[in-house]
Formats: structure tokens, sequence, C-alpha cells
């Protein structure tokens, strides 16, 4: 056992060395400023909480706090909601193996585009005169274009969108997992599909979907290039307040920003993998 522990940490010695010196370290570094001062447009290195006090007790920095905690929740649930029944059909209802590996590319193949290049395609579906309201318009559904951009709901739709692999694939390997017998059990003790589902199906995914909200709230919660684009600088979330701090050289605001954001996705993590160990396993 110790042979093997010392195998494990020579083989994870290069890929932590690595880490830390290109991640860690710049990481610790920046995040440091948050206990310096900026003043007279320069940075002050003087060891002080003043920057912490000050972010905290910006009734702005609430709002933006809020705002990446609403939106981050409301894109989860919606990828949740969309992924597995998504995930349920795919295992479920296509039979044949080409077909599933073809759907599942398609799934996929979003992920191998840029989210730049994503998010602009949004942005050209969701424009007053784009695709979408133009298909409302001419369906009669609408006569004025909807306000899908630089609003809450243009990111909304289109961080769902870029997210919805990371939940529809976790909840797709957990389903591949399940003994199928135990469905055919509760069918031929007399359970009916509904009954089947809740009680074996359900429960017995559910750490596919734990793992599909830590994903999808955490990406989401770190979003940056679709509410920057797509909330045409109206939608104020974390990421954005530190990139602008950080361009302006207010390093120790977007330190304290950014130490706030970190605090925010590990209190996340933590929380969902509490629940995770709580969760019947397969």
């Amino acid at each position: 056992m110790r042979i093997q522990g010392l195998l494990a940490v020579w083989f994870l010695a290069p890929a932590l060395g690595i880490m830390t010196i290109f991640y860690l370290i710049p990481l610790g570094v920046y995040l440091l400023n948050g206990f310096h001062l900026f003043q007279s447009g320069k940075i002050v290195p003087i060891w002080t909480l003043r920057t912490f006090g000050s972010f905290f007790q910006d009734p702005f920095s609430y709002r933006v706090i809020g705002t990446s905690l609403s939106l981050s929740t409301v894109v989860t649930l919606l990828d949740v909601a969309l992924g597995y029944p998504i995930a349920y059909a795919l295992h479920t209802r296509v039979k044949s193996p080409g077909i599933r590996a073809l759907i599942g590319l398609l799934l996929f193949s979003p992920l191998l585009v840029s989210v730049v290049v994503r998010t602009y395609g949004w942005f050209i579906l969701l424009a007053n005169q784009g695709l979408i309201n133009a298909l409302l318009k001419n369906a009669g559904i609408i006569s004025q274009p909807l306000p899908l951009l630089f609003n809450t709901w243009g990111v909304i739709i289109s961080l769902a969108h870029i997210l919805l692999p990371f939940s529809i694939f976790p909840i797709y390997s957990i389903m591949t997992r399940m003994d199928p017998t135990l469905k055919e059990a509760a069918r031929d003790l007399g359970a009916n599909w509904w009954k089947a589902f809740t009680q074996i199906t359900l429960p017995l995914t559910m750490p596919g979907v734990i793992t599909a909200i830590l994903i999808c709230f955490t990406l989401a919660l770190s979003a940056f290039v679709t509410p920057q684009l797509l909330g045409g600088g109206r939608i104020q979330v974390l990421p954005l307040t530190v990139y602008n701090n950080t361009v302006e050289i207010n390093w120790p605001t977007g330190a304290v920003a950014g130490f706030t954001l970190l605090l925010l996705s590990i209190t996340a993590i933590w929380i969902i993998n509490a629940i995770l160990r709580r969760l019947p396993s397969i």
C-alpha cells in the first residue's frame, strides 16, 4: 500500500507542479492584492482589510453577488430540467448504438466551438431582427420584437444552451451504469412506469443530477464572455467585476471580488458534495 501511495504521488507530481507554478502561485499573488489599497489611481502596498470593508459595505456589491447567484441558479435549474429528459430518452428510447452515438456526438459538438462564437450566434438569433423574433412575428404570435438582448433573459438562454451538455452527460453516464433488472423486477411486482421511475430510476440517478448541478452552477457562476457580450454591460456579475477592476489597475477591489467568487464556488461545491455523499450509489 505504501508503494502504491508513493507511485500515486510520483505520477501526480508533474501535474501538481504545473498547476502550482502556473495557476496557484499567480492566483495567490493576485488575491493578496485584496489586502492592499487603491488610492489616487495606484496600488498602495500596505497590509489592511479596508478594501474588504469597502467592498462589503457597498450595496452595489451585494447586487452583483445576488445577480451572479440568481443567474447561476436559474441556468442550472433550466439545464437539469432539460438535460434529464434528454439523457433519459437517449438511454431508454434510442435502441440503436449507432444512432445513440450520433446523437451523443451532436450533443457534444457545441463544446468543440469557441464560447465566443456560440455567444455571437445567439446574438444574431436573439436580436430584434433576428431569427427568433422574425419567426414569432411571421407566425402572428407577437407584433413587436421581444427584448431578448442586453438583459437577463438573453444571458440565461445563451448560458443554458452552452452548459446543457454538462448537464446531459453526467446524468446519462449514471443511467448507463444502472442495473436494468431493477426496473424489470419492479414491473413484475406490479409497479407502473411512474412508480418505477420515481422509486428506482430517479433515486439511483440523483448522483448524476447532483454532479450536473455542481458543474453547471460553478461554470455559470464563473461565466464571463456571455454576460459581457449578451448583457451589453447591463448585467453585472462577479467575473465582470473582477475583470473591470483589473483592467482599471484597481487590483485590490478586483482581488476582493475574486475572493468572493472563489468562496461562493467552494461553498457550493462543499454543499453539493455533502448532499452527494448522502445519496444512494449504484
